[in-house]
């Protein structure tokens, strides 16, 4: 186990920029770029006529389209001529024109008219800017960055889900995306973090359903008796942890003992190198991806997954908009505001003192408070935390793959599409 990381190291975990040990690993993977809601214009009005948006990735600035045809486009943002900004472009339906001197690039980056140019100039035969392949996987926009043609995507169950099973949404987080991951593989912290003091009907989640991940009942009884998440975790707070290594990364099981007979047993998954899956519910997954924007910058992308009922996508993405600015998907609680802190809540409702509705600020309050970076030297870690130091050895050791090899890919085992079938969680008493 890592017990104490120097400085040095932990830089090499979490830079992302280009040229980085960092950048060079995520671009073997594919990466999400926008959610497909950001071009409705019943949610952003201003891409009914002009579906063009700057994003950024792994600190590189980029302008993703989509054109006539319905296809999405991403290419980087300053133009191949003289560098200007083409997050102002003028869009033209097959393709976008900067509005410097002209020049227009197609969906496929190249430059296709430079008419300022001498009547019968090849130059802008010649031009390419730097664009990036794109997909769409449960209404998300996925780009490869890496060499040569992207791999199979990844078949896990939210990907090739019905559309009518499945929703995603998105949120920013002023930070380093490896804290934000490691939140995710760590089974201990939701005995304490998301801890209710108290317990709601199972039967009545009103207007919780936005965090009913520790509300809800876990699989099976206990004498006779259901019990909510949130009994199980505050009353059980000391896991058993296990870590099994697997084709596409670990698998964490978490075993709380009740007595002598019966246990629970929560079951996540870590998908490297940035991705994880726990259960919401009985019939219901989160997959969710950590994006590094930049070193400083991440944004989480969740895809929920039900194997029972179809989902109600309206009610869901107004849950989680009450707690979201747009067009960038900030959350309304921050530093800004002490992430909404209660004293008074912490006394009486919850261990955190942060809200009951929307858990997610519960996470972003523990990895932004650590800092834009986490400086991982000062910690110390415990045995709770035996799946991110052995993710972090993984971590450092695909980075020296890489460097021994740049133009190869990452061993199959840990290649993300190499994935023959999909995980499964599970959340319940044994």
């Amino acid at each position: 186990m890592i017990q104490h990381m120097d400085k040095s190291r932990n830089e090499r975990l979490t830079r992302v920029g280009k040229g980085s040990a960092g950048s060079a690993v995520m671009r073997q993977f594919w990466q999400p770029v926008a959610l497909v809601e950001e071009f409705d214009p019943a949610v952003d009005p201003a891409t009914r006529d002009r579906p063009l948006k700057a994003v950024r990735v792994l600190g590189v600035d980029l302008v993703l389209f989509r054109d006539t045809a319905g296809q999405f486009a991403l290419m980087e943002r300053h133009c191949a001529h003289r560098g200007a900004d083409l997050a102002f472009a003028r869009f033209e339906g097959d393709g976008i024109r900067c509005p410097f001197h002209g020049w227009k690039y197609a969906s496929s980056g190249q430059c296709v008219e430079a008419p300022a140019e001498p009547t019968g100039s090849t130059l802008c035969q010649r031009i390419k800017q730097p664009s990036y392949p794109t997909t769409v996987r449960a209404g998300v926009v996925f780009a490869w960055f890496g060499a040569g043609a992207p791999p199979p995507f990844p078949a896990l169950d939210c990907y090739n889900a019905p559309s009518t099973h499945s929703f995603a949404f998105k949120g920013l987080w002023q930070c380093n995306w490896l804290q934000a991951f490691e939140v995710g593989i760590d089974p201990a912290h939701p005995s304490f973090l998301h801890r209710f003091l108290h317990d709601v009907d199972l039967d009545d989640m009103g207007n919780n359903a936005a965090g009913k991940q520790f509300r809800s009942a876990a699989a099976g009884e206990v004498a006779g008796e259901r019990w909510p998440m949130s009994r199980v975790m505050r009353e059980l707070c000391q896991p058993k942890i296990d870590v099994a290594s697997t084709n596409y990364g670990m698998q964490l099981s978490a075993t709380r003992d009740i007595d002598d007979s019966k246990k629970h047993v929560r079951t996540t998954h870590a998908v490297f190198p940035h991705t994880f899956i726990i259960p919401l519910s009985e019939t219901m997954t989160i997959t969710q991806i950590h994006l590094p924007i930049d070193d400083t910058h991440t944004y989480w992308y969740s895809i929920f997954t039900s194997t029972g009922e179809p989902l109600d996508k309206t009610a869901m993405r107004e849950q989680r908009a009450r707690f979201t600015n747009l067009p960038d998907y900030s959350p309304t609680s921050g530093r800004h505001n002490d992430w909404g802190f209660n004293a008074a809540e912490q006394q009486s409702r919850t261990y955190l003192g942060m809200g009951e509705d929307d858990i997610n600020v519960h996470d972003q309050w523990a990895v932004e408070g650590m800092g834009a970076i986490q400086d991982r030297t000062r910690e110390n870690l415990g045995s709770s935390d035996v799946a991110i130091a052995q993710y972090r050895r993984w971590l450092l050791d695909a980075m020296d793959q890489l460097e021994a090899n740049p133009t190869g890919l990452l061993p199959e085992a840990l290649a993300q599409g190499t994935l023959a079938m999909a995980p499964q969680t599970f959340d319940g008493f044994l």
